[in-house]
């Protein structure tokens, strides 16, 4: 495939913008930030996690809590390092999948409640996508050696 096509359409200043590490750093960060944030609160409110585990039919478990702030910190700082983000990337993405389907089930629901959780739920799908394209660049970066 010609890439060079595609180098060639993008204006001289994005592209500078795209090259420039704090860009990559950035996105790596924002990406991950409901995830870091979240792992943070729940280290900083423990009872509050249980509690929202309880919530979404999770046993209130300290394994599991444990296991979750491994998943949402440990798969965040593997992203934003750019070490092993395609683990990090891919326990994130099912972490969500699975945090998606019991936290957001719009099926289950009517009238606007269905309309505002599937929008969560589709937000969540494209995060899930949004960790696919983390892997991707991830593994396209260290194929060139960048």
């Amino acid at each position: 495939m010609n890439t060079s096509r595609y180098i060639s359409d993008t204006p001289a200043v994005i592209a500078a913008i795209l090259r420039a590490p704090a860009t990559v750093w950035l996105a790596r960060v924002a990406l991950t930030l409901p995830y870091w944030w979240s792992g943070v609160d729940k280290l900083l409110h423990p009872q509050a996690a249980l509690a929202e585990m309880h919530a979404t039919g999770l046993p209130a478990s300290w394994l599991l809590y444990g296991l979750i702030l491994v998943v949402q910190l440990g798969g965040s700082l593997a992203i934003i390092c750019n070490r092993y983000a395609w683990l990090g990337a891919g326990a994130l993405a099912v972490f969500t999948a699975f945090a998606t389907y019991l936290a957001h089930a719009f099926w289950r629901l009517d009238g606007a409640e269905r309309f505002a959780e599937m929008n969560v739920f589709m937000e969540h799908i494209a995060l899930i996508a949004g960790m696919a394209f983390a892997a991707l660049y991830s593994y396209a970066a260290k194929r060139r050696d960048v």
